[in-house]
């Protein structure tokens, strides 16, 4: 039998397993155990988070549980800091209802089917929030007019796209009115969470910011000490409650479940006790009680965009006065046709129509069935793995020591393969075939590029370049040398281990990460990205240089030795010479990942491309994200193309 025939077996045996998995989670409910419950309907229902995931989630645990339990639904929460990524979650049919806040919430109803079906209020009885602009306390910013100079000295950090407090607000009473763009206004403008510039603010990192009154009450209770270094320059006119919104072909039955958890959570409950437990978890997440709402609730916000657009429109010089009447007189008409929306709070009707009593859901069971599927498979596996590897006929016989330790490896790793099927939702792949077409009409919107700012886009394509190019340059100059001490043949072994490990911290964090760290300290825009791209890259080559080097031939090396060389001779002219090919290589490889990378960084505000690309996805202007898609392409095969002609000429 040959050495690969155990390979060869563990691929077909893997294989079989998944189809034999995929099909046990396949079999229809009357091939199971008919004394098993029927499993619960699911809800897959959405967070906007405006700070981080994970203190979100810890806060939201509570009241989705508790929603859970009084519905009878199986609740899947789905927290995400970008808007469209929500929405577009809700037109497509992943999530079913969500928490918006007011501009996103128009969106989903606009694009993605949604309705608004109930409102939050807030625990001290206020009406709503407010957006303001954020400065440091010690600022020179004392008024608006300050930053709106426009003599691009100020960096500004906006909201997403689609936030109502973040950008829609702002843009709509500060800079629409004075006819002011404010990528032309600002010396650099970035998107970020509330949290994110928050942080940007008190630490002096952008000049100015957006964010919002709910979000400083938080900072107030969570963090005092960054709230104390912020200061509000500007305060917005009232802004309502969040709306909450479910599809509108949603079951009527779980339409009933959803509205009677929402109008009497926090209400009624069984007993003094769980009434004030569920005020307390409602506290926490910084609402009072929901309200019943409707569609009608976006009007201010529809009426806030068209102000907005009027603005902007007596302040475009590129119009005629007769396009400008026109559009003007379109606008107004629309104005007129909205009402006055739902700004008033009602009062609850209809908590009276169920009597549903809570109950309180057990805690989550070890999953023994999947735990005993993995164990059989796993020794079936290595049962076999074992026979397989059993000497036949003529030939040396493999010590029995080996076949142990060979078919438990590969045991092994069939449970995990197994274990991991539901936790990766391999099971999920028919989802690829079935809503095909929910694809196709997402990738739809990109078929028609807009070029109209096409030369922005390639000027910062350019400036993505010139990002992993500095960040490959650094990294080189940095990974020769620890690329050497890395080394088994040049180095002692402690400094080996030493080096090898700080070389694994390097590429094993995310360049992401890296250029959070680094905006702290060098604040937003290119460099930091140039810094994170040099600290990953630096890791990634010093393994593939040390590997080079461990690799050459001896021979070079001895000849430098035996003529008296010292170490430091002996690596320049025993080692470069024959590594310094596979070097080039390995260095513009990297600088081709490094342009696709630096793209991605766009989304900590690292500057290039990236940061264009992300804004006009989250504001759904796909047009404009498929000249951006385009671009980066033909950039990338340039590069692509480039390092092919330098390696045929380098080697």
């Amino acid at each position: 039998m040959s050495r690969s025939t155990p390979i060869f077996f563990g691929w077909v045996f893997a294989a079989l397993a998944m189809f034999v998995m995929g099909v046990g989670f396949a079999l229809p409910a009357t091939a199971q155990d008919q004394s098993e419950p029927a499993p619960k309907r699911e809800l897959n229902f959405g967070v906007l988070t405006t700070e981080s995931s994970d203190n979100l989630s810890i806060l939201w645990e509570p009241f989705l549980k508790d929603m859970g339990d009084m519905t009878g639904l199986q609740v899947n929460a789905f927290f995400s800091a970008d808007y469209a990524s929500l929405i577009e979650a809700m037109r497509f049919e992943r999530i079913e209802a969500s928490w918006f806040s007011n501009k996103p919430g128009l969106e989903a109803v606009r694009r993605s089917n949604g309705e608004v079906f109930a409102k939050a209020t807030y625990p001290d009885g206020a009406p709503g929030y407010y957006s303001v602009l954020l400065v440091p306390t010690d600022s020179p910013y004392q008024t608006l007019d300050d930053i709106l100079e426009c003599d691009g000295s100020v960096d500004f950090a906006m909201g997403d796209p689609n936030s109502t407090s973040g950008t829609l607000m702002p843009m709509a009473y500060v800079f629409a009115p004075r006819g002011i763009v404010p990528s032309d206004c600002f010396n650099n403008v970035t998107n970020a969470t509330h949290e994110a510039n928050g942080y940007a603010v008190a630490n002096e990192l952008v000049d100015v910011a957006t964010n919002n009154t709910t979000n400083l009450k938080r900072l107030a209770r969570t963090q005092p000490e960054i709230l104390a270094r912020v200061r509000v320059l500007w305060q917005s006119p009232l802004i309502q409650t969040d709306p909450i919104v479910w599809r509108r072909d949603l079951d009527p039955e779980i339409k009933e479940k959803l509205l009677y958890f929402f109008m009497t959570y926090g209400r009624r409950a069984d007993s003094p006790e769980e009434l004030l437990r569920q005020r307390k978890v409602l506290a926490e997440l910084d609402f009072g009680a929901f309200l019943p709402s409707s569609d009608a609730h976006l009007d201010p916000i529809i009426r806030l965009e068209i102000v907005r657009d009027m603005s902007q429109l007596q302040s475009d010089a590129s119009l005629s006065d007769t396009e400008r009447a026109a559009q003007l007189a379109e606008l107004q008409t629309r104005l007129n046709a909205v009402g006055e929306g739902d700004t008033e709070m009602p009062t609850a009707v209809g908590v009276d129509a169920h009597n549903n009593k809570s109950s309180r859901s057990k805690m989550q069971a070890v999953p023994w069935q999947r735990l005993l599927l993995t164990g059989s498979v796993g020794l079936i596996a290595f049962g076999m793995f074992f026979w397989s590897s059993a000497p036949r006929g003529a030939g040396p016989a493999k010590p029995v020591r080996e076949r142990l330790f060979d078919a438990g490896v590969w045991a092994f790793f069939i449970s995990l393969l197994i274990w991991a099927y539901v936790a990766a939702e391999i099971y999920k792949s028919p989802e690829l075939i079935n809503n095909a077409d929910k694809m196709g009409e997402y990738a739809a919107g990109f078929l028609r590029p807009d070029w109209k700012e096409g030369w922005l886009y390639l000027q910062q394509m350019s400036v993505t370049i010139q990002i992993a190019l500095w960040g490959t340059f650094l990294s080189i100059i940095f990974a020769i040398p620890f690329g050497l001490l890395s080394s088994r043949n040049v180095a002692p072994a402690p400094v080996v281990f030493v080096m090898r490990r700080i070389m694994d911290a390097f590429r094993s964090i995310n360049e992401l990460v890296v250029g959070t760290l680094f905006v702290v300290t060098v604040g937003l825009g290119p460099f930091a990205g140039v810094m994170a791209l040099a600290v990953h890259t630096t890791g990634v080559l010093a393994k593939l240089f040390s590997e080079a080097v461990e690799a050459m031939d001896p021979g070079p090396v001895e000849g430098v030795r035996a003529t008296g060389g010292r170490p430091i001779h002996e690596v320049i002219w025993g080692v470069i010479p024959q590594v310094a090919p596979l070097w080039t290589s390995y260095a513009l490889y990297r600088f081709e990942t490094n342009t696709r990378s630096a793209t991605i960084l766009g989304l900590i505000g690292a500057g290039g491309i990236g940061q264009l690309l992300f804004e006009q996805i989250r504001s759904f202007q796909y047009g404009k994200t498929a000249a951006i898609l385009l671009i980066i392409i033909v950039a990338v095969t340039l590069v692509d193309l480039l390092s092919q002609i330098l390696r045929k000429r380098l080697m």
